[in-house]
């Protein structure tokens, strides 16, 4: 029997697969934002000696200020590539 308390929480994943097959990821309980996004492309950064493209969607904190400047302050180490629009149907 496990007890709980019916409170809801949520949690995030951020996920990466090398073009070796390697899989990258990071689980996290607070809110997925720019200072979380940060933090996962400097934990992914340091797995790799070579300069990492990171193919992502168009979620508001893949293209906020604070990602793009440390994007700046790293642009030998790592680069976003945005996939295509989606358009509901």
């Amino acid at each position: 029997m496990v007890r709980r308390t019916g409170n809801r929480f949520s949690v995030s994943a951020m996920s990466a697969i090398s073009t070796r097959g390697r899989m990258h990821f990071m689980v996290c309980t607070e809110s997925f934002d720019a200072k979380v996004m940060c933090r996962f492309l400097s934990r992914l950064v340091g797995h790799f000696d070579r300069k990492v493209h990171l193919i992502v969607d168009r979620h508001s904190a893949h293209r906020s200020k604070a990602v793009r400047a440390w994007l700046a302050d790293h642009q030998d180490r790592i680069e976003l590539h945005f996939g295509p629009r989606t358009h509901p149907s």
